[in-house]
Parts: structure tokens; C-alpha cells; sequence
């Protein structure tokens, strides 16, 4: 099988996988089988698959906000139950027990009920919840460290997890309004209540992103987002089409076009490793050998290093364990027709190459306005971006130089020009424009890279 079959091949197995969502159906076994640990994990496996597909969606946000709409209208648009940490607390309330006089107490003096007591309330609930097969959405929680840490002791990993972000005046703000109604009327102090309550949110809302850092996702709460729009948003992200696989992707384009950007935020949003040329030759300068010494002067200069050194970098980095389970980002490689073809010498076959184009006189326009600090390594898009006591030290970089600019600019019309020419890759390739913004630019890769199946 030839490398053109070969890739051909490879593309319709891994369409297959996507399109009858194999991927997603691993993951949610190999996700259930690491937090229950069964004795038999096939049987256990074999019942997992004979059970009804469930999801779960966790909802937070300030006072003020329109959480509870939101938690309503998601449920509708999904067709999942709703549960309320506030309304379950109103339950408990409402039965006059040594447990409701201490929630009182708390709700009285504006504080938080004590997470001992949450907890035990809402995982109550949540046990339920699961042991019915049912797909939820929970109101309020987890919203501390330590509600948080409980949910993933018992093993609840959210699908999805909703973090609806206001300002610390517009949350401050929502507080006050609180405090006015009949409950606190008698209270003092109520500003000094009202700030401590809403620090308090916030230090405890960072501490739940850190340990929900790769769920959650934020939306400002601020904008009068259609509640509808808001439910398509969280649908798209609960049944995503985001690969799963280990992708392999190469991020080409001229100097200055945001491709090193680019390549990283799919790195990061995606769980890709990411593998940069100049990462790999800073790390071989930093070994102290004479060859990376070398490659380091020739990169800065605009010169190109040597393929044997190049290719050898790259070789090895991609045969990584973490490359290979999770996929990677080819940051500027291949710069070459001799690189180029060690594509297929190191068996590199891309699951999608990403071309960044963009006008030789805007790329050469946003090189030599860039300056760097020397002492700090930052770069400013212009010398006006940097702080008055940086700027008299800003350098342009020796590879950022008009001339330089403009040699690499040619190398780089050559490397496009070979690969258009190409017909091994003509299904692979996807073209940005580079002119539009970073974010524009981000969106659209992605979107086409979710949308590839």
C-alpha cells in the first residue's frame, strides 16, 4: 500500500470511529472504569454498555444572575431533571429539625451554610439521581474547594460544568440588592457583609476552577445572552463532535502570522502535546553541546538550521509515549522540501495541515514594528506597547530585521507553493487567512477541525 492509500485509509478508519462516536464511548468506559475500580472489569463493562446513556451538567453563578433561568430552560431544551441546591435546602428548611435551625442561623447572618451540610444535602440527591439512570442538571454546586473535592470522592465527574462569570462591582452590586429584601432588614453592617460575601464567592469560585479546570467553561453573565442560544451552546458542548483521537497536526505559515499562537491554543484546548522546533533546539542549546549552540545563532539570524538536526529533533520528540497517546501540534515544521518529504520518512502522516496565509507586506509591516525586550524575553507588538521605563532597552530581534523578514518570506512562498502542488495532502489541507484577528482565526480551525468527521 503505497503513502497515498495508506493516508487514505487511515482517514476513513478514523471517520468511522467518529462518526458512530467510538471514541466518546471509550472514554466514558475507561472514565467509569478508573472511578469504580470492579472486581470483574468485563462484566462490569459488558453491564456498563447495557445501561441507558446518562450526562450530567453542573450549573454555578452569582447572586444576581440568571442562573436559576438558565438551569430552567436547560433542562427544558435537554429534556434532563433539575435539582437546586437552593430549593433543597428550602426542603430542609421547611422540616424544623436541628439541622434547619443551624441553616437558618447561617442564612440569617448572610453567610454561607456550611459545606458539611451541603454536601450531605446535595449528594443525597445525586445518589439518587443516579441510582434512577437519570441525566440532571444541579443548581448551585459545587461552589467551595470542599463541596467540589466531595463531588469527585464519590466519582461524579460532570459532562459539563457552567460557570456563569460576573464582575466583582456587578456581584458586590446584586449582594447589596439582597440584602435589602424582608429577611435582612434588621441586619448591620450590611456593606461590610455584603464585600466579605462577595470575596468570598469569588476565592471560592477560583478554588472550584482549579479542581474543575479541564470541565468547565465560562460564560459572562453580564450579557443578555437568548437563554434558547445559551441552551444550544451547552448541547453542542455536552454532544461535541471535539476529536478524540490522537491527532497528528501540522501548523505552517509565514513569520508573524500568529502560528506559534495558533498551534498552542490547539494544544491547550484539545489536550494536544505541542512540539515547537525552536522549544527543541532551546532545549538541545541548554545541554551545552556545540550543535545546538549553532542552530540557536542560525534560527535568530533567519538562517535555516540543517534538516539532519531538524528532522533528527522531530523524530524523536513524535516517537514520545505522550505524543502517541495524545496527539500533537507541529509548530512551523516542515520549513523545507527536504523536511517536507521526511514526512513520510518518519512515518508522520497528518491528520490535518493547517496553512496560515497572509500579504508578504503585512507580515513584513508587523515584523519590524515588533520589539523585544532583551532582559525579559517579551515581545511588543510595537515599542508603543510596552511601559515607558521598557522602551528605551527594546531591541529588534536580529531574525526580525526587513531583510532577514524578506528572505524568509521567500523561503516561505516556495514551501507554499510545493505543497499546493501536492496532491498526497489536497484533503488534509486548511487554509486560514492570517489578516483576520488571532481569535477569528482560532475559531475557525477549530470549528473545522470539530466539524472534520
Amino acid at each position: 500500500m503505497d503513502q497515498a492509500n495508506k493516508l487514505q485509509y487511515q482517514q476513513q478508519v478514523e471517520k468511522y470511529l467518529e462518526r458512530n462516536k467510538v471514541y466518546h464511548i471509550f472514554e466514558d468506559l475507561l472514565k467509569a472504569l478508573i472511578i469504580k475500580k470492579p472486581e470483574d472489569p468485563i462484566q462490569f463493562l459488558i453491564n456498563k454498555l447495557q445501561e441507558p446513556q446518562t450526562k450530567k451538567i453542573f450549573v454555578v453563578g452569582p447572586p444576581g444572575s440568571k442562573l436559576r433561568e438558565l438551569s430552567l430552560t436547560l433542562a427544558d431544551y435537554l429534556n434532563f431533571h433539575i435539582v437546586s441546591i437552593g430549593d433543597l435546602i428550602e426542603k430542609e428548611l421547611s422540616k424544623k429539625s436541628e439541622l434547619s435551625q443551624q441553616i437558618q442561623e447561617s442564612l440569617d447572618k448572610f453567610q454561607y451554610v456550611s459545606d458539611d451540610i451541603v454536601i450531605n444535602i446535595a449528594l443525597n440527591q445525586i445518589n439518587h439521581l443516579e441510582n434512577e439512570k437519570k441525566s440532571y442538571i444541579f443548581e448551585g454546586f459545587p461552589k467551595t474547594r470542599v463541596q467540589g473535592l466531595a463531588l469527585q470522592k464519590e466519582g461524579i465527574i460532570p459532562d459539563a460544568f457552567l460557570i456563569l462569570e460576573m464582575s466583582q462591582e456587578k456581584i458586590y452590586q446584586c449582594c447589596l440588592k439582597k440584602l435589602d429584601t424582608e429577611p435582612f432588614n434588621k441586619l448591620n453592617n450590611k456593606e461590610d457583609l455584603v464585600k466579605s460575601h462577595s470575596l468570598e464567592y469569588q476565592l471560592n469560585l477560583k478554588q472550584v476552577k482549579e479542581i474543575y479546570k479541564n470541565q468547565y467553561f465560562s460564560v459572562d453573565g453580564e450579557k443578555n445572552y437568548e437563554l434558547e442560544d445559551m441552551a444550544q451552546l451547552l448541547k453542542y458542548k455536552l454532544y461535541d463532535n471535539a476529536p478524540k483521537r490522537a491527532l497528528r497536526i501540522v501548523v505552517i505559515g509565514p513569520p508573524g502570522s500568529g502560528r506559534s499562537t495558533l498551534a498552542k491554543k490547539l494544544s491547550s484546548k484539545y489536550g494536544f502535546v505541542y512540539i515547537s522546533t525552536r522549544e527543541l533546539i532551546s532545549n538541545l542549546v541548554n545541554q551545552k553541546g556545540t550543535t545546538g549552540k549553532e542552530a540557536f545563532e542560525k534560527m535568530n539570524k533567519g538562517e535555516l538550521v540543517e534538516d539532519r538536526i531538524i528532522n533528527a529533533l522531530i523524530k524523536e520528540r513524535i516517537n514520545q509515549t505522550d505524543c502517541q497517546l495524545q496527539g500533537y501540534v507541529l509548530d512551523g515544521y516542515p520549513k523545507t522540501e527536504n523536511q517536507l518529504e521526511s514526512l513520510n520518512e518518519m512515518n508522520i502522516q497528518p491528520t490535518l495541515m493547517v496553512i496560515i496565509d497572509a500579504a508578504d507586506d503585512i507580515i513584513t509591516r508587523r515584523l519590524v514594528q515588533r520589539r523585544t525586550d532583551p532582559m525579559t524575553g517579551i515581545i511588543y507588538n510595537s515599542i508603543d506597547d510596552a511601559e515607558k521605563e521598557v522602551r528605551p532597552r527594546l531591541i529588534i530581534a536580529p531574525n526580525e530585521k526587513r531583510e532577514v523578514v524578506q528572505l524568509r518570506l521567500k523561503r516561505w512562498d516556495d514551501l507554499k507553493q510545493l505543497i499546493d502542488g501536492t496532491p498526497k495532502y489536497a484533503s488534509i489541507i486548511y487554509k486560514v487567512s492570517g489578516e483576520n484577528s488571532l481569535d477569528n482565526m482560532i475559531e475557525s480551525v477549530c470549528y473545522h477541525l470539530e466539524k472534520m468527521n
